[in-house]
């Protein structure tokens, strides 16, 4: 086993024979994928004590080892990667000649495109206006030829790198509907003059090279970790072990007792929030009151359990509760909740019921409970929509999240931490965290979801229990890594910094495929010298 300084094995994605292998990176060869994450890592690291490169608009917030320890030099770095250049260099040597005389010209893209979003790699992770990549393929097929620059400035999840890398992949690209000949000649079916159907060629098979770039460390370390390739095996033996050892360790924690006194696992727990009457000053829990679950209704108005009293959310003022915060070490003041359905599993069985002496012990234990293992614990950045739940105490990152999920979730991550697949098992967390979160609101039907847009936190939530998603979630990645083998390292290059990096690509993109994100962009058309074949 092989260790990097920080004591973690290193995570590779090609088979043993190639990790031990010689590896080529930017014309530099080097004994193994260790010697070469440690060679540019270094490089990296001496870059970071560089005042003016922390200058570079856009720059991250995180210290020297936060952003080495997320990146992958030089293929993807948690901050401006200094080496686009370097890449840009080698794919343009390396770009299949053309004939002579050769003039580039493409009718304008005219055809409407319609992609479902249940393919497995599209679903590995969810991340706003994320556009699917068979729907980018049709484009970059119908610009560009094989080894082409691809640059997508606002990447999110990086699906413009998929779809760049499998336009060499045969059976993909027929998946759209064209044919592909021997040769990699790619037709598309055409009605000629006549109203006959023909088909014509339009396109060559062969993988694009993709520069990503986005301002969200998340998203780029999203599209990292899409883009490259992995050993699905190793990582879903290892995603589960994992588990094993975090279900062994706080599996206590999801425990309920069945009505014949069998030992069950919750599988979603339903919290609700207390009001006050201002009629009686009784206290209100509103599932109670306003949730009728036979006719799968939420009353806008309802009676007070008390006094009888008319009443709707308006009309009343929230319960407090004053409890000693173990990771901020002091007393907050919040918005009272408390859990009123829970969802559990005994046997091959569900079952429903309503908390009982037992919960309402384990609940206090759990409350009592602090987690060893590192849990974020930074004030919410100031902002309208990011500070929206001080009102009701969430003022904080991890109030956010039920102590029990927070402690799984904390768990998982450390022994991640220690893995040669840490990357890929942290992108399992990230593709959870807001469905774990009270940002999950209860809706009809015992339904979850947040509401897309905002930190709302409704009076009614339904975090999916952490304990319960984390082996769908690592189903659902190793599913969706499964479903597109042909990625490779050499295909990409990933930054993390202002869209404004755009100015430095000098002429050297072939075509632009970028989804902006809604607000200002920074793209300057002016001032981007186009090559004059980028769209």
């Amino acid at each position: 086993m092989t260790v990097n300084q920080q004591g973690f094995e290193l995570e590779y994605s090609h088979s043993q024979k190639e990790r031990a292998g010689p590896v080529t990176c930017l014309s530099m060869t080097f004994e193994n994928e260790e010697a070469r994450r440690a060679h540019f890592t270094e490089a990296l690291r001496k870059k970071l004590k560089d005042p003016e490169f922390r200058k570079i608009e856009g720059f991250p917030i995180g210290n020297d080892e936060d952003i080495l320890n997320l990146s992958d030099p030089p293929y993807y770095t948690a901050c401006p990667n200094p080496w686009i250049a370097d890449f840009i260099a080698e794919w343009e040597a390396q770009k299949p000649e053309q004939p002579e005389g050769y003039q580039y010209h493409r009718e304008p893209f005219a055809a409407d495109v319609s992609e479902g979003k249940n393919d497995p790699i599209y679903n590995a992770h969810s991340y706003h206006t994320k556009v699917p990549h068979k729907a980018i393929m049709r484009y970059i097929l119908h610009y560009t030829n094989p080894g082409d620059i691809v640059f997508d400035g606002f990447c999110g999840t990086g699906m413009t790198g998929v779809a760049a890398q499998l336009c060499g992949d045969r059976e993909v690209v027929m998946s759209l509907g064209y044919q592909v000949k021997p040769d990699g000649t790619i037709l598309q079916e055409e009605t000629d003059e006549d109203g006959k159907k023909v088909w014509r060629p339009f396109s060559k098979l062969g993988v694009r090279k993709a520069v990503l770039n986005d301002l969200s460390p998340a998203a780029t370390f999203i599209a990292y970790n899409y883009n490259t390739p992995v050993d699905v095996a190793a990582f879903e033996n290892k995603a589960n072990r994992i588990l094993k050892e975090v279900e062994e360790e706080c599996g206590w924690m999801y425990e309920t007792k069945h009505t014949d006194g069998r030992i069950g696992k919750i599988n979603y727990t339903v919290w609700s929030d207390i009001f006050v009457c201002p009629e009686c000053a009784g206290d209100v829990v509103f599932w109670d009151v306003a949730v009728d679950k036979d006719s799968d209704k939420v009353f806008d108005e309802f009676k007070c359990p008390n006094c009888k009293a008319k009443l709707t959310k308006k009309t009343m003022e929230r319960s407090w509760t004053t409890r000693y915060d173990n990771y901020l070490m002091q007393t907050v003041r919040q918005s009272k909740q408390v859990p009123v359905l829970l969802n559990y599993t005994v046997g091959k069985k569900r079952f429903e019921k309503n908390p009982d002496s037992f919960d309402s012990s384990l609940s206090e234990r759990i409350e009592r409970y602090k987690s060893p293992y590192w849990i974020p614990v930074e004030r919410m950045m100031v902002g309208k929509e990011t500070r929206r739940n001080d009102p009701i105490g969430l003022t904080h990152i991890h109030h956010f999240y039920t102590n029990r999920d927070a402690t799984v979730i904390s768990c998982f991550l450390s022994k991640a931490d220690k893995t040669k697949h840490s990357r890929m098992l942290k992108l399992v967390l990230t593709s959870l965290l807001i469905y774990a979160s009270k940002l999950s609101r209860w809706r009809l039907a015992n339904k979850s979801g947040p509401l897309a847009g905002t930190l709302y936190v409704s009076s009614t939530i339904m975090p999916l229990d952490a304990m319960t998603i984390l082996p769908n979630r690592i189903k659902r990645l190793a599913s969706g890594k499964r479903s597109v083998p042909l990625l490779d390292f050499k295909n990409y290059s990933i930054s993390t910094i202002s869209g404004s990096l755009v100015d430095a690509l000098n002429n050297s993109v072939d075509y632009i495929f970028t989804d902006p994100p809604f607000g200002v962009s920074t793209l300057n058309p002016k001032a981007l010298p186009l090559h004059p074949r980028t769209a």
